[in-house]
């Protein structure tokens, strides 16, 4: 299945990067929605990230920090080197619960 990401997201950023309302996420808190996603293509290489990727399913959220490295991307749990094409990105919330925002929703 094929995904029109203009479609799914809105065009991409220019260069600064803009904002995505919300990607498949479940139920969200006021400072949750705050927090908006950002172009893959801003991602910073010094932080804990969360991730949105497009898979069979359409996009969705993954549910553990990541963080940038040279060449790809790294699950900072479990240290090891992922293979992922995200689209988008937001911080990390500190204390945030791998699993615990996002569950089986509509798509």
């Amino acid at each position: 299945m094929a995904f029109d990401l203009d479609q799914l997201f809105g065009p991409a950023p220019p260069a600064a990067g803009t904002n995505l309302i919300q990607i498949k996420a479940g139920p969200q808190t006021l400072s949750h929605i705050c927090k908006m996603w950002q172009h893959i293509s801003t991602a910073p290489y010094d932080r804990d990230i969360e991730l949105a990727v497009i898979d069979g399913e359409g996009p969705h959220a993954l549910v553990f920090p990541c963080r940038r490295i040279s060449g790809g991307w790294m699950n900072v749990l479990t240290k090891e080197r992922m293979d992922v094409r995200p689209t988008h990105w937001r911080e990390w919330q500190d204390g945030q619960a791998a699993g615990s925002r996002f569950s089986g929703v509509a798509r």
